[in-house]
């Protein structure tokens, strides 16, 4: 009995201390106010959280996904351009693989080079008309002799200052967009140009920007100079008819063909003028063409004005770069093409959690995802996808493993594919 009461005893003060230590861990009960405080105080945490919203170290993983979908994406397009095999190692046996012209979404590479081959086409079909009228010249000596043939003309003095602008290097205005955008263009045109393939950014750094324009290469200035001499030999003509005779041979078919050059001339004059105006403007980003048209002070603050004349010439020094010269016409068979990229979305999570038994921990993960095109110059699609990426979480001090490349990030997926052809 002595020793069952003991026991008894014993059982009662361990239950008493375990009741008092389950009613340390137990939460107080709370009021109704009370919880709602605390929830909206916890909604207020989120949101603020939601405003910094920015993790040096979710950051480097975001963009260690986006690194391994480079060259995912990269590989795809050099092994469809032949540049390599199909472990994607470089083929020593090619000696130029075809090019490739990176533009991002937002780029105006591809508006400059429209208006490019719109200015191209009006200068040719002008000089052809004023040709009927004018003496046919050889190149080689049409840009010495224009001088000569304008001295002292009305055009003369235009036709300087227009030379003027045309031997001036350009000064390119950027285009707005993500620092995300910019890197996923370097990020990829670097490893193109690792595997061997030639690339261009014509936004990042237009071809020729920073030389001087020399016509003999130039496409678009030896057109330039083939109108101007039409114009002047027109000028020319008409002076030398009225110092002739004060008056003119009368009949239909003279006064058609007097209605027919006064027609050319004012249409090169329209033409020329043109090229000074202001008002080439950065297009507008996707989904804002329908949108009212902002105020005037507005508009010159957020878009970007550059002349007529400096967005051609941006365009021609591409056009030097895929072939196009004076006297000769790449086109179809051009080995260039456009890589078209758009950075979709990019972000990360910093996780916390606790435990009384493993502690505290903290891991970081990062992801991202994006979409591209490739196109032959004639528009025909070879390449498209949409790829994306996330890496793995990890805890802080194994963060230097990503650094220096002992733990690497997944290669992600690349959904879509290029044209057998």
């Amino acid at each position: 009995m002595i020793a069952w009461s003991r026991v008894v005893r014993v059982l009662r003060r361990s239950a008493v201390v375990l009741v008092v230590v389950a009613t340390g861990f137990a939460a107080p009960a709370r009021t109704p106010a009370q919880t709602s405080d605390k929830t909206a105080a916890q909604d207020n945490s989120s949101a603020a959280q939601g405003k910094q919203g920015f993790s040096i170290e979710s950051e480097m993983f975001t963009y260690s996904a986006m690194d391994a979908e480079s060259a995912m994406v990269a590989c795809n397009i050099a092994q469809k351009l032949g540049a390599t095999d199909r472990k994607c190692a470089p083929k020593e046996a090619i000696t130029e693989a075809p090019g490739v012209v990176i533009i991002s979404s937002d780029s105006s590479a591809l508006s400059d080079f429209q208006l490019w081959r719109s200015d191209m086409s009006t200068m040719e079909i002008l000089t052809q008309r004023a040709s009927h009228y004018c003496p046919k010249q050889g190149q080689r000596g049409l840009i010495s002799s224009i001088g000569k043939l304008l001295s002292g003309t009305p055009a003369g003095e235009f036709i300087s200052v227009a030379k003027a602008l045309l031997t001036t290097t350009t000064v390119k205005t950027p285009v707005e967009g993500t620092i995300l955008d910019q890197t996923l263009v370097n990020d990829i045109a670097g490893r193109l140009g690792g595997l061997g393939v030639p690339v261009l950014i014509p936004d990042t750094y237009s071809p020729h920007s920073l030389v001087t324009i020399e016509e003999t290469r130039s496409p678009f200035l030896a057109k330039f100079l083939a109108l101007m001499g039409a114009r002047g030999c027109m000028d020319a003509k008409a002076g030398g008819e009225e110092a002739e005779s004060a008056a003119p041979q009368e009949g239909p078919g003279m006064a058609e063909a007097e209605r027919d050059k006064r027609a050319i001339t004012e249409a090169i004059s329209a033409f020329l003028d043109s090229l000074t105006r202001p008002d080439v403007s950065s297009p507008q980003p996707p989904g804002q063409g329908g949108s009212a048209a902002p105020p005037p002070q507005q508009a010159t603050e957020q878009t970007p004005t550059i002349s007529h004349l400096n967005a051609v010439m941006r365009a021609d020094g591409l056009a030097q770069e895929l072939g196009f010269f004076p006297g000769s016409n790449a086109g179809d068979n051009s080995p260039w093409n456009v890589l078209w990229l758009k950075a979709l979305e990019s972000g990360g999570d910093v996780v916390a959690s606790d435990n009384l038994i493993k502690g505290s921990k903290i891991t970081y993960t990062g992801g991202a995802v994006g979409t591209y095109a490739l196109f032959h110059l004639n528009g025909e699609l070879e390449c498209s996808g949409v790829f994306f990426d996330l890496a793995p979480p990890m805890q802080l001090g194994d963060i230097p493993k990503l650094l220096d490349g002992s733990q690497p990030v997944p290669a992600g997926r690349l959904v879509g594919g290029c044209n057998p052809k």
